[in-house]
């Protein structure tokens, strides 16, 4: 090992990590009084209502409302109000989980590459935009990810008690948002291939369906409807399956009435009516579209990962621009001003993902060992994703693939040579 190599990215590391941590907070300080806008104002404001109401999310006014939406996290902001009395906490607890998160990047890249390569995924963890704005958003993105990737941590140790902790946090994981079906899989692979006993399968899947029956019971105790996630599939296909449709989130279609996206005399329906009805529609435009549908995929898997500026929307605004734009609603110049805006603060971001597919060209060879489960993570969220409209914070669950990956090529790229 290059002890001197090693002592160098372990010092960067630190460095980058500490000033990482520092710009979180100041960001907090600066950002203490602002109103966070789009889905993360929406939960704010659904949590203070349920609070002042005494009750959980969701309730009996949920049913004629448009979808049950990330309830785990709407009901954190609620035990954040019964215990501290506002949501300021949340920007202290989004600070600890993103600390978390970092912590986990660490330990996957050691663990299946080298102690050099986790400095360095630390490193350009801590350099990219995205990372260090993501304290801010009252969002799905930092609970969800903290918890799913601690999750995978704790599944590939041994004991059954840590493998069944993994479960739990995954079940609340899914709470947040419907997307563990991508990190299960993986985790199951990986004890299938170490020949794990039957206990691990057991220890990891019960809690994820004892809990999800928990919160399901929980819901139709309040409202009558037997709910344990989010119900957002309906309106998230059916904005990319239709006539308008760009591949994006297009939520100005829901109040476009020649648009099959928009229902007459909504307020009629229940969350699992709209939902149906949006799925059913959804799939026979798919059935009728086809090629015009798989045109839409290949272009959200771009749309997916063109651009790392997506936590600042809630904040300094500039949400639902894309949408506009996508349907004639922007000018020439607010598009190329916007396109800067988003090139300036992603070149780390384009930094890494250039690395990364360096990395699985020149370094093909390792897909198939222990460092091809982050590459199926990456996949499975890729894939999965844009089957429904996309935004670039989607790629937020499982860009920490990509970011591990860069480092590695990174790693080999800046190692000296062994002396012969």
């Amino acid at each position: 090992m290059n002890l001197k190599a090693l002592f160098t990215w372990k010092r960067v590391a630190v460095v980058a990590a500490a000033l990482w941590l520092l710009l979180q907070i100041v960001l907090i300080v600066v950002f203490w009084d602002v109103a966070q806008r789009s889905d993360q104002g929406l939960y704010m404001k659904m949590a203070t209502e349920c609070f002042e109401k005494g009750v959980w999310y969701p309730d009996v006014d949920s049913i004629y409302t448009s979808y049950i939406w990330a309830p785990g996290l709407i009901n954190f902001f609620i035990l954040q109000l019964k215990l501290f009395g506002t949501l300021k906490a949340n920007f202290f607890l989004n600070l600890l989980m993103n600390v978390g998160i970092l912590w986990n990047v660490w330990y996957l890249s050691n663990r299946f590459f080298s102690r050099r390569t986790a400095y360095i995924a630390v490193t350009l963890f801590c350099l990219m935009y995205s990372n260090v704005m993501v304290v801010l958003p009252a969002g799905t993105e930092v609970p969800f990810l903290f918890l799913s990737i601690t999750a995978l941590s704790l599944s590939l140790q041994p004991r059954l008690r840590r493998i069944a902790l993994a479960g739990v946090l995954l079940a609340f994981a899914n709470w947040v948002r419907p997307l563990i079906i991508i990190f299960v899989p993986v985790i199951l692979l990986y004890f299938w291939r170490h020949k794990s006993r039957w206990t691990s399968y057991v220890a990891l899947l019960a809690p994820i369906v004892l809990l999800s029956i928990g919160f399901g019971l929980l819901a139709q105790r309040q409202m009558g409807y037997f709910v344990y996630q989010s119900t957002t599939s309906g309106i998230n296909l059916i904005m990319t399956a239709n006539d308008k449709a760009y591949g994006g989130v297009a939520s100005s279609l829901c109040n476009d009435s020649t648009s099959t996206c928009y229902i007459k005399d909504v307020e009629r329906y229940t969350f699992a009516e709209r939902d149906s009805i949006r799925k059913a529609r959804a799939i026979e435009w798919i059935k009728s579209h086809p090629g015009r549908f798989a045109t839409l995929y290949v272009m959200k898997l771009a749309g997916l990962y063109v651009e790392d500026s997506w936590p600042e929307r809630p904040i300094i605004g500039g949400d639902g621009f894309v949408d506009k734009a996508a349907h004639g609603g922007a000018d020439k110049a607010s598009i190329v001003k916007r396109v800067w805006n988003m090139f300036y603060k992603s070149v780390v971001y384009y930094a890494v993902l250039l690395m990364f597919v360096i990395a699985v060209v020149k370094r093909r060879k390792d897909i198939l060992t222990d460092k091809g489960y982050l590459l199926l993570l990456l996949l499975l969220g890729t894939l999965s994703t844009c089957i429904f409209s996309v935004s670039p914070r989607y790629h937020y669950p499982f860009f920490f693939a990509a970011i591990i990956w860069a480092a590695y090529w990174l790693d080999l790229k800046t190692a000296k040579p062994a002396k012969a």
